[in-house]
């Protein structure tokens, strides 16, 4: 498959019009349609519902948005990683991190981390947690972001790394809102009548793992009818933003939405999980490029306490 039929897709589904995606991505609209018309062949499957009045992705293209930015920051990263193969030496700081980091507290620490370095390269894998810590413990990056709390911690050797917490996030419930006002479509906890269509994280996730946890307290009961379910934070937002019901997500990556009224909160705040955003190292690196790196997470991990 060309790689240009995904981005193609990607680029619609963002601006939800042919025309404008067709002009971003300098073809005619025409050869435009013609190309996501070859994607949904290879599929076998129909992406775009071409019977309304407005636009709309079908189910099947709704779940292919989240997986379409997967493949495709994959093959982005390896395109990099090759390129710099070589050349980088040890200016190169590989780095992983859980997805929703990367949108937010990451540039925050890669600007600061600028600021210290003159020249520097830095390599960043976002995947899932249990394959950024397996990269970790290979030696494949040196640094890794991820979420965790009390109650739920990454399964990584203490003896061997240690961290620094340099953030703080929370996972809220949201829901769409109804048209045309402020009241959640979806709200919390529902009823044994009409439980609540619930996206969410696999249960083997880390976030997955925390909100289980929440429901299953003691008081905390609710009435939730599971409709999708995937490890992402990005992909259940593109999921919530179509009303397939309401979600879990980090406050960080929804704040836009929430004060444009794109989104609502579908519970108070007893049904938030605080979490701390940490960033794993090995005891044993020295390097100037490791001082800098502690020292600028040292210097947020001091804000934290302000």
């Amino acid at each position: 498959m060309d790689i240009k039929l995904i981005e193609d897709f990607l680029c619609l589904a963002s601006s939800q019009n042919f025309t404008a995606a067709a002009r971003e991505r300098r073809v005619t609209q025409s050869a435009f349609s013609r190309r996501i018309k070859a994607l949904e062949e290879w599929f076998g499957t129909i992406l775009i519902n071409r019977e309304g009045t407005t636009f709309e992705l079908t189910p099947q293209g709704r779940l292919f948005v989240g997986e379409a930015e997967i493949i495709l920051r994959r093959l982005y990263n390896a395109r990099e990683a090759v390129r710099a193969l070589g050349s980088s030496g040890d200016c190169e700081i590989a780095v992983a991190a859980q997805s929703s980091i990367t949108q937010t507290l990451f540039l925050n620490w890669v600007k600061r981390l600028e600021r210290r370095l003159d020249s520097v390269y830095i390599r960043l894998i976002s995947e899932k947690l249990p394959d950024c810590i397996e990269l970790l413990n290979q030696g494949k990056v040196k640094y890794l972001f991820c979420y965790a709390n009390d109650e739920i911690s990454p399964p990584i050797d203490t003896n061997k790394f240690s961290y620094t917490t340099v953030g703080k996030d929370t996972l809220i419930p949201v829901s769409i809102p109804l048209a045309g006002s402020t009241t959640p479509a979806y709200t919390l906890p529902g009823c044994a009548d009409t439980p609540v269509p619930f996206v969410a994280y696999t249960h083997e996730s880390l976030f997955g793992r925390a909100v289980d946890l929440l429901i299953q307290k003691e008081g905390y009961g609710c009435f939730l009818s599971r409709r999708y379910e995937n490890p992402f934070s990005h992909t259940l937002k593109a999921m919530t933003l179509e009303g397939l019901g309401f979600s879990w997500l980090p406050k960080s990556s929804v704040e836009s939405k929430l004060e444009r009224g794109k989104l609502c909160r579908a519970g108070d705040a007893s049904w938030d999980i605080e979490f701390d955003i940490r960033l794993y190292y090995r005891r044993t690196d020295s390097s100037v490029y490791a001082t800098a790196l502690l020292e600028t997470s040292l210097e947020m991990a001091s804000e934290l306490l302000l």
